[in-house]
């Protein structure tokens, strides 16, 4: 098929020509000039214009970053000239005046700030540009072409340059807003704040609101400067609530306070100042004050959720009281953990009933909450009710939906819905101009900027043009996009997309080499770097499977892999190898338990070891969800989730999450005690010993 997207009027006449010829009535063979022309249409149906045309003028483009980056700039703009239609012609531009800024005049540059103002990296070059402006004392030009910017100083520039322009449109309103922060501002503020403290505007009232912010942001030293700026009663109170800050328990005990906003909001300060101290001594503190004080709803919710997730982080004897003081309304996902640990700990099943009966007041802990209300009700004898809410949530693709389905022995809820084809939106999304320049940088091999196109494209789809996207992104081998931009669509059901096989034959070939469940091996590297190969985490871990340095070196000398470099993590050829390596030595290490080898994947085999009850054995699934870490209690339920979606891509018989979840047995265990353990199923009681 000819490329006549592009109408190549060589195409086209050629086409004709050949087609008149076999068609005409005076030819009665073919003739070598007949010949020639078949041959010749066959060339461009197999190796179009436009093929190779895009071809030249990527390395083209190549070939002018490198003429300017050696400075060799006439032959930089006569290969540039003849890229004005490449997609990344724009970066040319860009480049040129980055590196020349200082002596391009004014009018290129807004021209190009108008050509190009959806080009990602066109708010670098005005932030430059704006910068120079200033060292120039250029403000009107300044201001002409000013964009909001994050920098707070470039925010105090523009209210100077206001100020030299003489441009006094809203300039008081927007210096106060500018001032009301509770974090110290830049000296380039200073001109302006002093037009500021010269007016109106400038009030008590005004500074007590900094005042405010700036306590809650624990800013003392601006508490103290602006305090200068305090009438005599603003200043008392300031005075008072620093004290409170300083000195909790003191300050808080028979506070001369009237009952005011401003004083249960100082007070609430102290009291979960003090919490941090002494849990105990901040409850007695706050049952004191409520005598005194009518805290609200709200303000009580605050204190109560704070001093109960502090008593249960630090074990105290009060943790389940006061969780239980908390109603279910006000109960978000970090109470809910800590209600669900401490439950756990005890196996106090009466109160993980109480604790989530009704529904849960955040949607992002709803199946988990509805997971072990019925885990509860199975507990206390309510079998039936139990029943039916697993069967409600087992319709759920998801780690709670599918622990429920095994409780009651169903198939798992796959829910795969792709998204139905639309050609025409396909081919929209597709030419968007970010969306050409990122495909010509993944081309190119440059992962940076077309990743930082392709998230600008992004930034301007509706949910349903990014799935669109992430379909386009898949059609290009770019997987790694798919998978990130469906999880930013919110738009988890099409499988396809998000769960991509790849590097499947070095995954296949090491899971069988290690003797470790495949799927479980494609639902780590999923979990761990969505396929991407080239990924470094601020942590530093690396790559596909996200090795540690440390972990590489020493794992390539057990496995006997000479020749190790740490960058040589970001190959699949050397990552999987040595990652599926470290997962086999972990599960080794805990007995074949895929669990803890996940979670010691995670967070490692020492704190693993410490994680291990002290006695006896426990369910897997409590086990957990007591882990301390939270990354690693939502990355073990993540990988295992995982597997189950990979047993489904690769077509093989689904594996129920509860044949992937042994008993936790103790380190402490004798090889008979570990052997009763693992008889008893997950449906049993939770502690043996």
């Amino acid at each position: 098929m000819l490329f006549l997207n592009k109408f190549n009027p060589m195409h086209i006449k050629a086409g004709t020509k050949i087609a008149d010829m076999l068609t005409s009535t005076s030819l009665k063979q073919p003739t070598f000039v007949t010949l020639l022309y078949i041959f010749f249409l066959t060339i461009l149906i197999n190796n179009p214009v436009f093929a190779n045309s895009i071809e030249s003028q990527r390395k083209d483009y190549l070939a002018a970053e490198k003429a300017l980056d050696t400075k060799q700039y006439k032959t930089f703009g006569k290969i540039a000239n003849t890229l004005k239609d490449y997609p990344l012609y724009p970066y040319l531009r860009y480049e040129y005046l980055r590196k020349h800024l200082w002596k391009v005049k004014d009018k290129e540059i807004i021209a190009f700030f108008k050509r190009y103002e959806d080009l990602p990296v066109t708010d670098n070059i005005r932030t430059a540009w704006l910068k120079l402006l200033i060292k120039r004392g250029h403000w009107q030009t300044f201001l002409d072409n000013y964009t909001p910017q994050s920098d707070m100083k470039m925010q105090c520039y523009q209210l100077q340059a206001r100020i030299q322009t003489n441009n006094q449109n809203f300039l008081l309103e927007d210096i106060r807003s500018t001032w009301l922060t509770g974090e110290s501002l830049p000296p380039q503020c200073d001109s302006a704040f002093e037009l500021l403290y010269s007016s109106n505007l400038m009030t008590s009232d005004l500074v007590w609101e900094r005042v405010r912010l700036s306590m809650q942001n624990n800013e003392i030293r601006l508490v103290n400067y602006l305090s200068t700026r305090l009438d005599p009663a603003h200043k008392a109170l300031a005075q008072q609530w620093m004290n409170i800050h300083l000195n909790p328990y003191k300050y808080t005990y028979k506070p001369k306070l009237e009952d005011t906003t401003t004083a249960r909001e100082m007070l609430t300060h102290g009291v979960l100042r003090l919490a941090k101290q002494d849990v105990a001594k901040a409850l007695k503190r706050l049952n004191e004050l409520k005598d005194n004080f009518s805290f609200e709803p709200d303000e009580l919710a605050e204190i109560q959720r704070t001093l109960a997730v502090l008593a249960a982080k630090s074990n105290s004897k009060l943790a389940s009281q006061l969780l239980d003081q908390i109603d279910n309304q006000h109960v978000n996902e970090e109470v809910f953990h800590y209600r669900l640990r401490t439950a756990l700990a005890d196996l106090d099943w009466p109160i993980l009933k109480k604790w989530t009966t009704g529904k849960a007041s955040n949607s992002d802990i709803d199946l988990r909450w509805r997971y072990w209300h019925a885990r509860a009700l199975e507990e206390t004898g309510e079998a039936n009710k139990a029943n039916q809410v697993y069967a409600q949530l087992a319709k759920e693709r998801d780690y709670y939906g599918f622990l429920a389905a095994d409780k009651i022995n169903v198939a798992y809820s796959m829910n795969h819905y792709p998204l139905p084809e639309n050609k025409e939106e396909y081919v929209r999304v597709e030419s968007l101009p970010a969306v050409k320049r990122a495909y010509e940088f993944y081309k190119l091999g440059m992962s940076y900027p077309a990743r930082r196109e392709w998230h600008y494209a992004l930034g301007k789809m509706t949910s349903y043009q990014m799935q669109i996207a992430a379909d386009v992104a898949t059609q290009w081998g770019w997987h790694d996009r798919a998978i990130l931009t469906m999880g930013r669509a919110k738009a988890y059901d099409n499988l396809v997309l998000r769960f991509p096989i790849l590097f499947s034959e070095l995954l296949d070939k090491y899971a069988k080499k290690r003797n470790i469940d495949p799927s479980w091996m494609y639902g780590l590297v999923r979990a761990e770097s969505a396929f991407i190969e080239d990924v470094k985490s601020p942590a530093g871990a690396i790559g596909l499977m996200q090795v540690m340095p440390q972990t590489g070196l020493e794992t390539a000398k057990s496995i006997g892999l000479k020749g190790f470099k740490t960058s040589k993590l970001k190959q699949a050829e050397t990552n999987i190898p040595i990652g599926s390596a470290y997962m086999k030595k972990m599960l080794d290490k805990f007995d074949g338990n895929m669990i803890l080898a996940t979670a010691a994947y995670n967070a490692g085999p020492h704190r693993v070891s410490k994680w291990l009850p002290k006695h006896g054995c426990e369910q897997p699934d409590i086990w957990v969800e007591q882990i301390p870490f939270n990354e690693t209690r939502k990355y073990v339920s993540r990988v295992l989730y995982f597997a189950n979606i990979y047993d489904w891509r690769l077509e093989t018989e689904i594996k129920p999450i509860r044949d992937r979840m042994t008993m936790i047995t103790s380190s402490n265990n004798n090889l008979a005690a570990k052997l009763s353990c693992t008889a008893i199923k997950i449906s049993d009681n939770a502690h043996v010993n």
